[in-house]
């Protein structure tokens, strides 16, 4: 990793973190009035090119220093990537994604100061750790080591300092810039709650402790899946901010490796993801929630039995069977094209509000007719043919589902932009955003309606 991508120094403390905040609004309040006075003299439909062209370039600046505070203030800028299509500006939004790209890590010896005091003079003279990182993200960075003794190789994943006492301070902060901004309505009880799931799930995954007990769960309710490898946890050098796991060798879902893979292979990985995210839903109730390529590994095995490695179980979320019912009904209704039975499952689901319109919901029966499509059968009229190969499954590389799907929101149901949707649905969103990205880049094809009756059938959900 190159020196100009290392952070020398984490600005932890509340004055540095406190100080390009207020930067940043000040820089905002001044773009805002530049724009006003230059909006005096220019045409309404100028005007509108002119504050989204200012949004794009507001939005560029709080991505770029978003990435250098990491921590809380990265994840969130992270997260709202995902969840702002709800409420945020297009342009916001794509910019905000950019954060999922950043690798920013922090310069060894401030890494090798925390290790020495997270593990202590003793443990860390058992290791040969490897000073350039693994993996650099927004709440911490893993090295790859060797445990001296018995040669192990193992994964060293630590926390940034201080990332656990600013998530209130910076969520607030982080809402009063989006209002100067002017990116998005950020008040309200809706985006109140978005918020607080957003503050849970990031408490929940600074605990390191508590994902190690989720690694082990994982590992236990796939253990008789060998397609599925989910490392080891080392309880000797992991703590609540440091966590030690089995290095798993293998190379990126998007990597040059897996792109050489014949068709029937790549397709058999993309069946086993589908299976697992339909596991974790409709079987397990557990679900790791945050898919984006860096938690995922392929192991390529020489008999051809590919295995997928599933990595950082810090971002796991519980189901209440109740949402699992009312989901399954949903995608039921969906698939046998009923509107009366989608419309009830919105309304369990609260998607739905019994007050809305007629227009409301057959906007809402739409875009659910439309978003089962992967999972329908290949004889359904909605399955556009040139998505279906010879042998009758779903082409998912050739799919624009997503940006239909968008389409389809943005003309119908523009009353949904600023309702935030059920705290359930924010998580699951999440990871089907990322299950569609790694099941087109594997270019798999998939029968998808026979994958989604096997795993509903588990628990007789198919009503």
């Amino acid at each position: 990793m190159s020196e100009e991508k290392t952070l020398k120094k984490l600005r932890t403390g509340w004055f540095g973190r406190g100080f390009t905040l207020t930067k940043l609004a000040v820089q905002s309040s001044a773009s805002l009035a530049s724009n006003s006075i230059k909006g005096v003299f220019t045409d309404a439909e100028g005007r509108d090119q002119q504050f989204k062209v200012l949004l794009e370039s507001q939005a560029k600046i709080l991505a770029h220093e978003l990435g250098h505070l990491k921590g809380s203030l990265m994840k969130v800028g992270q997260m709202l990537a995902l969840y702002g299509e709800h409420f945020l500006p297009a342009e916001v939004a794509q910019t905000l994604k950019s954060l999922n790209e950043q690798s920013i890590s922090v310069h060894w010896p401030e890494i090798e100061r925390l290790l020495q005091k997270r593990l202590g003079p003793e443990r860390m003279a058992e290791l040969d750790i490897d000073v350039r990182p693994l993996a650099a993200a927004s709440m911490g960075q893993v090295h790859r080591a060797r445990v001296k003794a018995t040669g192990e190789e193992i994964c060293l994943k630590v926390q940034y300092p201080g990332v656990d006492t600013a998530i209130d301070t910076d969520i607030k902060a982080l809402r009063s810039l989006l209002a100067m901004f002017r990116f998005a309505p950020t008040h309200g009880p809706g985006f109140d709650q978005i918020f607080e799931e957003i503050k849970g799930m990031l408490r929940q995954e600074l605990d390191y402790e508590k994902e190690a007990d989720f690694t082990r769960e994982a590992a236990s309710l796939l253990s008789e899946l060998p397609v599925y490898r989910v490392p080891r946890i080392y309880p000797a050098y992991s703590s609540s901010a440091l966590i030690a796991s089995s290095y798993e060798e293998g190379v990126s879902v998007d990597s040059p490796e897996v792109r050489a893979l014949s068709e029937e292979r790549r397709s058999r990985l993309g069946e086993a993801f589908a299976r697992l995210f339909l596991k974790e839903l409709f079987t397990f109730g557990f679900m790791q929630t945050d898919p984006h390529f860096g938690n995922y590994k392929v192991a390529i095995r020489s008999d051809g039995q590919d295995q997928l490695i599933l990595l950082d179980w810090g971002a796991v979320r519980r189901f209440p069977q109740d949402f699992v019912q009312s989901y399954s009904m949903m995608a039921s209704g969906a698939i046998e094209a009923d509107p009366a039975k989608v419309v009830a499952a919105g309304l369990a689901l609260g998607l739905l509000k019994p007050e809305d319109s007629a227009q409301m919901r057959e906007s809402f029966v739409a875009i659910a007719f439309l978003a089962i499509e992967p999972w329908l059968d290949p004889r359904d009229a909605r399955v556009p043919a040139h998505l279906v190969d010879g042998k009758g499954r779903y082409i998912w590389s050739r799919s624009d589902l997503p940006s239909r799907l968008t389409s389809m929101a943005t003309r119908y149901a523009f009353s949904f932009k600023l309702r935030p949707p059920p705290r359930e649905i924010i998580f699951l969103d999440r990871k089907i955003g990322g299950v569609f990205i790694v099941l087109k880049i594997l270019d798999a094809r998939l029968r998808g309606h026979q994958i989604l009756a096997d795993e509903r059938r588990a628990l007789d959900l198919t009503s």
